[in-house]
């Protein structure tokens, strides 16, 4: 049995607040995408303990996020993000 994996709370270094920055994506932003409209999907790259967090910012901004496993199971720290892209925004509306 598979269970979903559940974000309550993003918590972020100070590198992966730089990346985030270089792509003008704020750390206010990042943390809204958990209350808002998103989904996890597994990161093909790194399936054990990195997923892509595809969502929207409180003004509609669609990001995608890389995140990993932290100990506490509902917290999850950001690695790297960027803007949605067009194939990431598709995921994101099959989503409900």
């Amino acid at each position: 049995m598979h269970v979903p994996d559940v974000i309550h709370e993003l918590v972020a270094t100070e590198r992966a607040l730089d990346k985030l920055g270089a792509r003008g994506i704020s750390p206010d932003e990042a943390a809204q995408l958990p209350r808002n409209r998103h989904v996890v999907v597994r990161n093909p790259r790194d399936p054990g303990r990195r997923r892509f967090v595809i969502g929207f910012s409180d003004g509609g901004r669609a990001l995608t996020l890389v995140v990993e496993r932290t100990t506490e199971p509902t917290t999850w720290l950001i690695v790297t993000g960027w803007d949605a892209t067009d194939a990431e925004r598709r995921i994101l509306s099959r989503a409900r």
